[in-house]
């Protein structure tokens, strides 16, 4: 049934960022096909009209890095940096496979919080410990049930436990390197076999898109980057890889490649205007050089950086570089939220400490272009969402005009990234269909998904937490030595927001 959104007041977010004080948008089947006033919909025999009369109608959000595989431990960590963190998380002893109800509700406990923060497409860099179909099978399926648009990564690895760190062959003992080394693996070529079995069976049906997901130039053999190098320039598909994090990472890259991990990349032929570095913070001139040249997105994650401290991305650096940049929340076990509103506000705030000109923060307009744009770009679907205009599919939502945040209206933009919480966000259509209105999901029942999730959550933090924190214990000891062995060592790399801010004295 077609839909008229009437009477709002509309944010196109286009080329011209064009508001439209009150007009009325007209969505038949996914697509936008009319914006304007008083649009004649009298040929229509049946037709919902959506009353937007107090609402900001603008396009929804695009959160373009997830981890939806942490879902049941939102909370759970603090004062661990990314690779401890990582030890915590995902502990190389840690032995039990998940069922697909499982991995089905975690994926949707992220799916919910992301769309009743206004999020309309989601990239989801599903982590697959296992390998095991089901992982990415009950993801799927989770996002389509809620009517959620998901780009998800075929996950991939083919480096050991050892083989992904630096320095840990000279600190480890014999017997627990041997232990380590004895956990199976998965042949580069099984993986790739997995994501064409994912990818003819969810790609571009229901919203789904699977995309290729190396975890990391430094986790993954030269040969598996090669092929996924080949894959996504025949198939035109994203790679989403995670990418100069943390200053162990810069430090992994010296170590393995003589090189920084980002020419690593480009040697390996996978530095297009296809491939999203997630983080992108430990970057030389020479680094994001080769990313504008190359047309390539970052994804921007301050929730995460901030969490894990990770340090500050360059953003105005790569902006002027002409790198496209996007926003994720990142993992709810880093960044502990699916809500961009947290993002947004992050964003919009971090690149105002440190540095005394002005000019070149980041503002409420660019961390919101990160949030659709940027995400669109990344996505490699821009021509389908970000903005509202005809021909566009119609993914859009509706906020409460008179939020208290929105008193009075000065600017909705700044006043979304400062002032109102997602709470605001009343009505979503995604793909032409409406999946919230007035804040009740319409394609799953809530409730009894809410029942589900919290008695699965509650057995893996009763059942799994305790055997991952002692699965985590093993290496600990060792990865601490490593950590600390590689932030103490000099490495070239760009000067920017990597140490508290100067003090202010009074007086």
């Amino acid at each position: 049934m077609p839909i008229l959104i009437r009477n709002g007041r509309v944010l196109t977010n286009d080329a011209a960022r064009t508001v439209h004080d009150r007009a009325d948008i007209l969505v038949e089947g996914e697509k936008i096909t009319a914006i304007g006033q008083d649009i004649d919909v009298s040929r229509f025999a049946d037709i919902e009209i959506v009353d937007a009369s107090k609402s900001l109608v603008m396009p929804g959000f695009v959160d373009a890095h997830m981890h939806s595989n942490e879902g049941f431990e939102m909370g759970r960590y603090d004062n661990l940096p990314l690779e401890i963190w990582l030890s915590e998380v995902y502990p190389p002893f840690n032995a039990r496979q998940l069922s697909w109800e499982e991995h089905y509700l975690r994926a949707m406990l992220v799916a919910i919080v992301s769309v009743r923060s206004g999020v309309t497409t989601l990239q989801d860099d599903c982590i697959n410990m296992f390998f095991d179909e089901n992982a990415l099978d009950a993801t799927a399926a989770a996002y389509r049930d809620i009517g959620l648009r998901a780009s998800i990564t075929s996950s991939m690895w083919d480096h050991s436990f050892l083989g992904g760190l630096p320095f840990l062959h000279e600190i480890m003992p014999d017997d627990l390197k041997g232990r380590l080394n004895a956990l199976p693996q998965v042949p580069w070529q099984d993986q790739i076999a997995l994501f064409k079995h994912h990818s003819e069976k969810w790609h571009e049906k229901d919203g789904i898109r699977i995309i290729l997901g190396p975890c990391g130039p430094q986790r993954c053999s030269d040969v598996l980057m090669h092929e996924v190098a080949i894959i996504s320039a025949e198939r035109n598909l994203p790679i989403h890889c995670h990418v100069l994090e943390t200053k162990t990472q810069a430090v992994t890259g010296q170590e393995f490649y003589g090189t920084t991990l980002v020419q690593h990349l480009k040697d390996v032929g996978v530095m297009t205007h296809r491939l999203t570095m997630n983080h992108a913070i430990w970057l030389t001139e020479k680094d994001i050089e080769i990313m504008g040249a190359a047309g390539c997105s970052t994804t921007h994650n301050p929730l995460a950086n901030l969490k894990l401290g990770s340090g500050v991305s360059p953003i105005r650096a790569l902006k002027s570089a002409g790198v496209n940049v996007a926003l994720g929340c990142d993992g709810v076990a880093s960044a502990d939220t699916a809500d961009i509103f947290h993002a947004v506000k992050a964003a919009a705030m971090l690149h105002k400490i440190g540095s005394h000109d002005y000019t070149t923060w980041v503002s409420a307009h660019e961390a919101y272009e990160m949030a659709t744009h940027g995400g669109a770009r990344s996505a490699m679907i821009s021509d389908r969402v970000g903005a509202l205009k005809v021909g566009m599919d119609a993914d859009i939502i509706l906020l409460d005009r008179y939020d208290w945040g929105f008193l009075p209206l000065h600017d909705p933009i700044q006043q979304i990234a400062f002032s109102v919480n997602s709470d605001a966000v009343k009505t979503s259509l995604i793909r032409g269909r409406i999946v919230m209105r007035d804040r009740e999901l319409v394609l799953v029942d809530a409730e009894n998904l809410r029942e589900r999730i919290s008695q699965a959550a509650e057995h893996f933090r009763r059942e799994d937490c305790p055997r991952m924190s002692e699965a985590a214990a093993i290496v600990r000891p060792y990865i601490d030595t490593m950590y600390n062995r590689a932030i103490s060592r000099d490495i070239e790399t760009l000067d920017r927001v990597q140490r508290s801010p100067p003090l202010i004295k009074a007086g």
